[in-house]
């Protein structure tokens, strides 16, 4: 089946599994929210206690992808802080890791990771993003970088204007790319949106309200190629961290066929297995 369609999840309704992995991610905790059951791909949130540390060279067979939400870490004397990114291809070598103070990261791993002792190959340098500090990156505005492909002048593109993004990655061989988008409060459109790659997406701060309702902080969602999609807004703006599988991003826009409501109906599309982790309005402010 590999990976079904989710949209959305709030990350914080997940269980923390401890040991998920071995290893590498031996001692961390994990929160899967999305898995491919065959290959064992997953988009997780990794925990590292205070005091964690891999002190021998090893290396993954897997690719590592990582962005830090909160605390620090550092991997083979590299220091990652708030908002900093990395990908480490497999069979990259790591020579050190440890978190002094605990850490909590996005991690995508491109199969089930295994590790292994020792200098792995290090054969895939041209894959290798060692780190990037989004808030020490210069951001793009222009539209073009937001994969649009309809004329900047019709008017149905307004509501992106005040967007910026920050490109961390686009992978030499399939042009899979993963960046981070800010958004500013009160923006909303009426267009619905089509994409033919896969779109992944983690909200990093502030609020978003879709066709399947509000999304806060925590929200993550997996959606297949070609599924239209929309009107979307933000009360508050927002940072969303993306990522494509199946090539860059591009984007069709079509006319919205209803208009953007900020009361949008609580309509999430989960698998069986992810139901009971269905976002529930406790009260009009408050999600879980």
């Amino acid at each position: 089946m590999a990976r079904p369609h989710i949209e959305f999840i709030q990350s914080q309704a997940l269980p923390w599994l401890e040991d998920h992995w071995n290893g590498r991610f031996g001692g961390t905790a994990v929160k899967v929210m999305s898995e491919d059951d065959e290959t064992g791909a997953a988009s997780t949130l990794v925990r590292y206690p205070s005091g964690w540390s891999r002190n021998a060279a090893e290396h993954l067979n897997a690719d590592e992808e990582l962005l830090v939400l909160d605390g620090a870490m550092e991997i083979n004397g590299v220091s990652y802080t708030e908002f900093c990114y990395a990908h480490l291809p497999a069979g990259h070598t790591r020579r050190g890791a440890s978190s002094e103070n605990g850490c909590v990261a996005i991690t995508f791993v491109s199969q089930s990771p295994e590790t292994t002792a020792g200098e792995g190959p290090d054969d895939d340098a041209e894959r290798l993003v060692e780190k990037v500090d989004t808030l020490g990156s210069k951001v793009d505005t222009s539209l073009r970088e937001l994969g649009v492909d309809v004329d900047e002048g019709d008017g149905m593109l307004d509501g992106f204007k005040a967007f910026s993004r920050v490109l961390y990655r686009e992978d030499p061989h399939t042009q899979d790319q993963t960046w981070m988008l800010s958004a500013p409060p009160l923006w909303r459109n009426d267009v619905i949106e089509i994409h033919p790659v896969v779109e992944e997406m983690y909200l990093v701060t502030g609020d978003l309200t879709g066709d399947t309702g509000l999304m806060k902080a925590g929200a993550y969602f997996w959606r297949p190629a070609g599924m239209p999609h929309g009107p979307f807004g933000s009360k508050t703006g927002n940072l969303l961290f993306f990522r494509t599988k199946g090539g860059p991003l591009s984007t069709h826009f079509e006319p919205g066929a209803h208009l953007f409501s900020w009361e949008a109906k609580l309509n999430p599309v989960l698998p069986p297995e992810l139901a009971k982790y269905a976002p529930k309005v406790e009260s009009e402010a408050e999600y879980y």
